[in-house]
């Protein structure tokens, strides 16, 4: 893989990505399951295979660190043997084998079309190891193990899953369990095979002694019964490998007193909506797939970490599309750190990850580490948008809107030396986030042509706001706005000529005097008492002649209340839900359901999307994200239709609680075409989103005598949300309602109502004539209306 960002599309549609040389970045898109894959790096290039369905997460990502050394391919013998690979005492939907040569450690090829248990290689006599990962839907993962040799003729090898066995890290800590686990096979070279885990589902790998071959396991165990709406306080981050052996008990154990630990505190961004941490460490692979969990915003999260391995890290907010990278860490064993804020506001151009360069006369223009930390770890949304223009003496060299983050913009240019004037704009506005809804830079440069490719000469202005609380907002006190500026790839010298605030949205600007500090520059700011947000405006030049005016609009929050907003003409009407009827879930994984409403204005709809949640605004207790940005379709000049589509909810792992049952508001919001109107309403409409009901029924003895006394038994369940085992609990003390249909008749009579008994119903009734009986319950605002179906008693 080159150091640059490549794109490929999986089967499913679903975008492979290499993100700055560094992360593969596997994202769930059109529709598709974000779910589980076969990943194996063999002779420096990678092989990604989706393996059947899981509960989504945000995504998967491999960190990708540098070519491996590759053994040499071991001369090509005219013999060879047809050798047959067999999964067996398993029921294989999709799997993926992986095959090398001990001696050499070489890959060797195997036809495989991914599917059911067999596979074939063409092979000349030597001694082999073969790896299959095997993980359907609903299933367990396996990594099914077997050394073999080849002779003087073909064979089947038969990976066993009879043989696997679970693997696991454990600590004493009886609170935590597994809730992401990634396991793989590595080999010499720094090849591997894997990866295997699905959040808490068990992992299992055929015990082996194979000289060089090591099992690694690396798992994140958080609190049990937490989910993304209720995260875990805490979390391990824990790593082992079976070197050379993997055991007939592969499950390692540590005490937390053994571990390092840190304490992380992650800002909330306006809204105290959830996040997830992942990691990977660093074990020579090639690659590592992150793994992870929900944590809290606006809070601090504990984490025991296995020591001497040095991890990555990521924090990926809301639905996962804005990420920010924070740096490698090793803890050693028994310390206690307290880590560095992440996720401090204003976020804007970081330090890194912004590549626009010069090579002759062809500028490349990539600004896409736009919504770093004010810590300068490197941040991207991917659900933002950003335009670039290039001019040069009044002309347009190159211009774009409308593109993804992560596209750039190449322009041909003189090559002698002129000067050039860029200007780059990044917008956002999502439900995970109100704060820096538009970054604007507005660059002047010098640059002339020259045979390597170098970084463009263009000054980045950073800030930093002190005194910020947990969502990143200040008080009534002062805060002080520091502004550094650094030109790329110079020793030019900087000055900070301006610094500016805005609490309308850059409507209007108030300048601040400015004091020169040991680092930079800075000024006092009392943000207004009814200031909801406070944008942020810089300038600097430097002594090469360049300049900067970088801003950044709702750069933090201030102590003014965040309500609806009305600006200008846009308006939203028409908001339906799940087509105007309540949300019922059940237990199972993968549920979705749509919203939609009308956006009008007269310059017409650039965008549009919702939420929905439960509890306060800016600090819900449940919250339900669209899986995609809103698509907004034009019904005419004026009025789009804009549709959310709710994906991949699973009761057990996005709301954790049955009493989130109930009432839940949605927040929506709309953004005129020419940019001056948008309206963003905060509680648009309610909804229902309830607990999925059953309801049985029993009527006996069958048949009955006329005249005698009939028993009525039944249970009324609802959804458990909280069970991992995916069961119903039954719901007691309501009233339901027994039916009686006479036969050759359509319309039920209430004979009677029964109350239920921790969901157990039980009557009697005298029989009197042929027909059925069932039991009817009218529904509350957390569950809904059922009815059972009728059970035919014949009086006799």
């Amino acid at each position: 893989m080159k150091d640059a960002r490549d794109v490929a599309r999986l089967a499913t549609g679903e975008r492979v990505e290499l993100v700055d040389g560094k992360y593969l970045d596997i994202a769930q898109r059109n529709g598709q399951d974000a779910g589980h894959y076969a990943i194996t790096s063999t002779d420096g290039s990678i092989g990604v295979r989706p393996m059947g369905r899981q509960r989504p997460t945000a995504g998967t990502r491999m960190r990708v660190d540098a070519t491996p050394a590759v053994a040499p391919m071991a001369a090509v013998q005219a013999t060879t043997y047809s050798v047959k690979f067999s999964i067996t005492n398993a029921d294989v939907t999709t799997k993926s084998i992986a095959l090398w040569n001990r001696s050499t450690w070489a890959a060797v090829p195997v036809d495989d079309d991914g599917y059911g248990p067999d596979a074939t290689a063409k092979l000349a006599p030597g001694s082999y190891f073969a790896v299959a990962l095997h993980s359907d839907y609903g299933q367990p993962s396996y990594l099914l193990t077997r050394a073999f040799t080849v002779t003087t003729s073909g064979l089947t090898v038969k990976l066993d899953q009879k043989l696997a066995k679970e693997t696991a890290i454990r600590t004493d800590d009886t609170t935590a369990a597994r809730d992401a686990a990634a396991v793989w096979i590595s080999v010499p070279g720094g090849n591997l095979a894997g990866f295997a885990g699905r959040g808490m589902d068990k992992v299992y790998t055929t015990p082996f002694s194979v000289t060089g071959a090591s099992l690694r396991v690396h798992e994140v165990l958080t609190e049990k019964g937490s989910s993304a709406s209720a995260p875990s306080p805490y979390r391990y981050d824990l790593t082992h490998s079976f070197d050379n052996t993997v055991p007939s008990s592969p499950i390692a154990s540590v005490r937390q007193a053994s571990l390092a630990k840190a304490t992380t505190p992650i800002r909330a961004q306006g809204v105290a909506m959830r996040a997830y941490l992942q990691t990977v460490p660093q074990t020579g692979e090639w690659t590592g797939v992150f793994i992870g969990d929900w944590v809290k915003t606006g809070a601090t999260t504990t984490e025991y970490v296995t020591p001497g391995i040095s991890y990555s890290r990521l924090v990926d907010y809301g639905t996962g599309d804005h990420s920010l990278s924070l740096p490698d860490r090793t803890l050693a064993a028994g310390t206690t750190t307290a880590g560095p804020t992440v996720g401090a506001a204003p976020f804007g151009p970081g330090p890194a990850g912004n590549r626009s360069t010069r090579s002759s006369t062809k500028m490349s223009l990539t600004e896409s580490a736009t919504l770093s930390d004010a810590a300068g770890n490197p941040g991207t949304d991917g659900r933002s948008m950003s335009s670039y223009r290039l001019t040069s003496g009044g002309q347009t060299l190159a211009s774009a809107d409308g593109l993804s983050p992560y596209s750039g913009l190449s322009a041909t240019v003189p090559s002698t030396t002129a000067t050039y004037q860029l200007t780059h704009t990044v917008t956002r506005r999502t439900g995970y986030s109100r704060l820096s809804t538009l970054v604007r830079n507005e660059w002047t440069f010098t640059s002339t042509g020259s045979s390597t490719s170098r970084a463009l000469p263009l000054i980045d202005t950073s800030f930093a706001v002190s005194a910020l609380n947990a969502r990143n907002a200040a008080g009534t006190a002062p805060v002080t706005v520091d502004v550094t500026a650094a030109t790329r790839d110079s020793e030019a010298v900087e000055t900070v000529t301006a610094l500016e605030y805005s609490t309308d949205d850059g409507t209007t600007w108030t300048q601040l005097p400015l004091t020169t500090t040991d680092t930079g520059t800075a000024a006092t700011l009392t943000v207004p008492i009814t200031a909801a947000y406070v944008s942020l405006r810089a300038t600097a030049v430097n002594d090469e002649g360049g300049s900067v005016r970088r801003t950044v609009i709702r750069a933090f929050g201030g102590p003014g209340i965040q309500g609806d907003e009305q600006v200008g003409t846009t308006k939203i009407s028409n908001l339906v839900v799940n087509g105007g009827k309540p949300v019922v879930l059940t237990t199972d994984e993968l549920q979705e359901f749509k919203a939609t409403f009308t956006a009008t204005d007269p310059s017409g709809i650039a965008e549009g999307d919702l939420f929905l949640y439960h509890g306060s605004y800016g600090a819900p207790d449940g919250v339900l994200l669209g899986t995609w940005p809103a698509t907004c379709t034009a019904q005419s000049a004026t009025t789009s239709i804009c549709e959310t589509q709710l994906a991949y909810v699973w009761p057990r792992s996005t709301l954790g609680f049955n009493s989130l049952a109930g009432t839940w508001k949605v927040a929506a919001w709309a953004w005129s075409k020419d940019g001056t109107s948008h309206t963003d309403l905060h509680a648009a409409e309610s909804v229902l989103v309830q607990r999925h009901s059953k309801l049985t029924v029993n009527a006996s003895p069958e048949p009955i005598a006329k005249g005698k006394t009939l028993t009525v038994t039944g249970t009324l369940t609802q959804a458990n949300w909280q069970s991992d085992t995916k069961a119903y609990v039954g719901y007691g003390s309501q009233s339901v309602k027994l039916q009686f249909r006479k036969k050759g008749t359509t319309t039920y009579t209430t004979v009677k109502t029964v109350m239920s008994f921790a969901g157990a119903l039980k009557t009697t009734v005298t029989a009197s004539t042929d027909g059925y009986w069932r039991f009817s319950f009218a529904g509350t605002t957390t569950t809904p209306a059922v009815s059972a179906a009728g059970d035919y008693v014949d009086v006799q």
